[in-house]
């Protein structure tokens, strides 16, 4: 197939999140057709509800900057898939790409229909089998949904890192912090280290008890070594473990994404991987990451974040807060199977407007659906036109958010890209 063709085909495949079906026993028939190139390099698996993605990126760069050949599979992509699949500091190229899902597809005709793997497990089995011939040294891969049944979670990991937990994806993860931090814990079964996150303490508890069954050793951020110092507009500079570290990503929360990252590669050192504080560094402030609290213009200010639960809106409110001019006006899209309210009430104060919108997806919320938690919301069917409104009101601060899905709309809208159904 060439590149055309495979996007229509993953196309055909259906929603990423509708589509999701838990349960390893198809990405492992599919891995066993390619000869299971998973288990082929070293592993970090990284799942959370928060921070996963973030951290993922801390880390690849900072394993480039140190000189190991790193893979890098995260989830979901902006502009286009082939940000899913970094290798070093570099995505993999529409050609390539096309060559490993066909390879992948063709892998799938193999299984006589025994099976049917949806978008994300296809994605991942071409994550794997050209981490594999890339010949990485380690890869990191960012679970996708949960942990202990998401496709990632087939690979033997010399370390799983744990980023905060909290409610997100409810109806597929449990309605409980418990149930959901069982999901997560899931990745702990193979790991021979854990490292976590500051948790909640009912995840804490539910963390502690997987780890001690599934006798796996399990570290805590060393949170009391971080020594944050005052930032003048949302970037921080840090000092942890010997390490002085300066970020180039927006919003305190960062600072401990980075220690995570810092200390995973601590105890990575200890199976052989060669690291330096100056290395360590270097990869820090070379990390980039689309979405993520992005400052995308500026007369007025502009912010993008794909923030779409409590504890992701109330990061973004607490930069918006302390780094940017009053007045403001949000751009609001989410998903339909979000907790809509949840997020609206956590964003709602710190702007005096909001436009509500929906993005181009099955998924997404409708505006009345989005009116019953924000009635003054002003409605506007297309997000590039709310985007412009907004930009036009005055307002000294304008904010895309509520949904990973409309930042990658404005963006692809900004670079003249068609708006393509996810």
């Amino acid at each position: 197939m060439n590149h055309a063709q495979c996007l229509v085909y993953l196309e055909k495949l259906g929603d990423e999140v509708m589509t999701m079906k838990f349960g390893l026993k198809t990405i492992r028939a599919l891995l066993e057709v390619l000869g299971n190139p998973h288990l082929k390099y070293p592993c970090v698996l990284i799942g959370g509800t928060n921070g996963k993605g973030s951290v993922a990126r801390f880390l690849n760069s900072v394993c480039t900057a140190c000189g190991i050949r790193n893979g890098l599979y995260t989830s979901p992509h902006l502009l286009r898939v082939e940000e899913r699949f970094v290798v070093d500091h570099l995505p993999i190229t529409p050609q390539i790409f096309a060559h490993y899902l066909t390879r992948v597809v063709d892998a799938i005709h193999e299984l006589k229909n025994s099976f049917h793997p949806t978008y994300f497990e296809t994605l991942t089995a071409v994550a794997f089998l050209y981490f594999s011939e890339q010949k990485v040294e380690l890869a990191t891969l960012e679970v996708g949904m949960g942990g202990r049944l998401d496709s990632t979670n087939v690979v033997d990991p010399l370390l799983a890192i744990l980023t905060p937990v909290g409610l997100d994806h409810q109806k597929f993860l449990g309605e409980t912090l418990e149930e959901v931090a069982y999901e997560k814990a899931g990745i702990l079964g193979q790991s021979r280290s854990a490292l976590m996150a500051p948790q909640r303490s009912q995840v804490r508890r539910v963390f502690l008890g997987e780890a001690a069954r599934k006798k796996v050793e399990l570290h805590e951020l060393d949170s009391p070594a971080i020594r944050c110092v005052e930032s003048e507009d949302g970037r921080y500079s840090f000092h942890f473990h010997g390490i002085e570290g300066k970020l180039p990503l927006y919003g305190q929360h960062q600072v401990k994404n980075a220690a995570l990252a810092i200390q995973a590669v601590e105890i990575l050192s200890k199976s052989g991987f060669s690291v330096s504080a100056s290395c360590i560094e270097k990869g820090i402030e070379e990390t980039s990451w689309m979405g993520r609290i992005q400052l995308f213009g500026k007369d007025p200010t502009v912010v993008l974040d794909g923030a779409h639960n409590r504890d992701a809106a109330k990061n973004l409110v607490s930069f918006l807060s302390q780094f940017t001019p009053a007045p403001r006006a949000l751009v609001f899209a989410m998903m339909g199977d979000k907790d809509i309210a949840i997020v609206l009430e956590s964003l709602a104060g710190c702007f005096e407007r909001i436009y509500l919108t929906r993005v181009n997806s099955r998924r997404s919320a409708t505006i009345e659906e989005l009116k019953v938690f924000c009635p003054s919301g002003l409605p506007i069917g297309d997000p590039v036109v709310a985007y412009r409104q907004a930009r036009l009101s005055g307002a000294a601060t304008v904010v895309a958010a509520g949904s990973f899905y409309l930042v990658g709309e404005l963006l692809r809208e900004s670079q003249g890209q068609p708006v393509a159904s996810r």
